[in-house]
This record gives structure tokens, C-alpha cells and sequence, in this order.
């Protein structure tokens, strides 16, 4: 009797679990940081193009700008946010960026820290980048002329591959997200080495945050555009 008892609440328990799924990247209530984060989103400004990529020759937004443009309206509402690397249980290096709100409640984001390279440049480099990437993901800012997929950076490169290889256009509808195998990712890791700019760059126009999430459609353009590049500084130092 006992035992049936004991299964009875084991049962009692678990229905109750999945009737209140515990949500692991929020607090249990986000109502009051819900309305805070919209009346601040109505108040930032959109943020300006303040910096030109020489290599791509396309102006994009850098962090401080981001920060710039949202900051005092995050302030004003109660908001704040907190950036912090940790590491999980399998040895991996996280950034955590979380969201609070003076109430207490918070909402957070978690992305994998994976440099293309290990020395301490590339990495301070790439870790600026996807902190202004979750930054601007969490916090909803929005800048000019905003390219997240790298289509625009990437189309002709793109062009001429299709041209001399492909059988049919490109077409982003039609392809499927999967990432490059081991052997491109050592092909691209062998282009751009001492490269660090220039890496940063390819990650920053597909919004990956790391060198092995590029799709496997990106691959041949990606690397057309990076040989291009690398000729034309070798053109130019000359």
C-alpha cells in the first residue's frame, strides 16, 4: 500500500513538472522586465554605420556604439546588463549576457566562445564581436543598413561561383543550414592565417561565432572572397 502511495506522488510530481516546465534562461516571471524592455526599445535611437571594414569597404556598427545608443534608455527603465565568460562542465568557455530588470527578473542568452585562433589578439577580438552580437540580440537594438546574413557582403563572390561551378543560382530558400566539414574548415583556417581581421570579418557578415558554424552554401563564396582580398593586399603593399 505504502508503494502504491509513493508511485501515486512520484506520478502527482511529474504531472505537475510538465504542466510548469522550468525555463532555464529567464527568471519564472519576465512581465514587469517585458514592459520595462518596451518602453526603452521605443526610446533608443537606431544606431549609426560609425565604422568602415578597408577590406569590404562596407560601414557597419561597432560595441561601443550599441552600448552608446542604448545604454541611457536601458538605465532609465530599470534595466541593466551583465556580460561574464564561465566555464561549463564540459571545459567550454561560455559568454553569458543577462538582462535585468530592478525587479529582479532577468533573461539570458549563452554562446559558445570558439576563436578561429588561440593567441590573445584574435581571441579579445572575437569575444568583442559576440558580446555586441548577443548584446544587440538580448537588448533589441537596431542599426542602419543592418546585413545579419552576409547576402549583401557576400553576393559576388557569390555570383562568380555560381557562374563557374554551380548548375543553378543560388537561392537561400532552398538551402539547407549545414555547417563545413573538418576538411574546409582546415582550408579556411589555412587561408587566414595571420589573417585575424579579415576572419573576424567573414564571421561578422554571416553571424556565426566561429569559423566551423559557416554553412556549407556559404563555403565556396566565403573562400573566393577571402583569396580576393588576400590578393588585393599583396597588390597594394607592392
Amino acid at each position: 500500500m505504502q508503494n502504491y502511495t509513493d508511485i501515486l506522488e512520484a506520478l502527482a510530481q511529474i504531472s505537475k513538472k510538465l504542466d510548469n516546465p522550468k525555463v532555464e534562461n529567464r527568471s519564472e516571471d519576465i512581465k514587469d522586465l517585458c514592459a520595462a524592455l518596451a518602453i526603452a526599445q521605443a526610446e533608443m535611437p537606431v544606431g549609426g554605420n560609425n565604422k568602415t571594414n578597408p577590406y569590404f569597404m562596407r560601414k557597419y556598427t561597432d560595441f561601443a556604439e550599441v552600448v552608446q545608443v542604448s545604454r541611457p534608455s536601458l538605465s532609465k527603465n530599470g534595466l541593466s546588463v551583465i556580460q561574464q565568460i564561465v566555464t561549463n562542465e564540459d571545459g567550454q568557455s561560455i559568454l553569458h549576457t543577462i538582462l535585468c530588470h530592478a525587479s529582479g527578473q532577468w533573461i539570458e542568452s549563452k554562446n559558445r566562445i570558439v576563436p578561429p585562433k588561440n593567441d590573445i589578439q584574435t581571441l579579445f577580438s572575437y569575444i568583442t564581436s559576440i558580446k555586441r552580437i548577443a548584446y544587440s540580440a538580448l537588448v533589441g537594438v537596431t542599426v542602419y543598413h543592418e546585413d545579419d546574413d552576409g547576402e549583401e557582403a557576400m553576393a559576388n563572390a557569390r555570383d562568380i561561383f555560381a557562374r563557374g561551378v554551380s548548375t543553378s543560382k543560388y537561392n537561400p530558400k532552398e538551402e539547407s543550414y549545414e555547417t563545413i566539414s573538418k576538411d574546409q574548415l582546415d582550408e579556411l583556417e589555412y587561408e587566414l592565417q595571420g589573417e585575424i581581421d579579415l576572419a573576424e570579418s567573414v564571421m561578422d557578415r554571416l553571424a556565426i561565432q566561429s569559423l566551423a558554424d559557416m554553412p556549407k552554401t556559404k563555403y565556396s563564396s566565403s573562400l573566393i572572397e577571402i583569396r580576393r582580398i588576400k590578393h588585393a593586399r599583396k597588390l597594394i603593399k607592392k
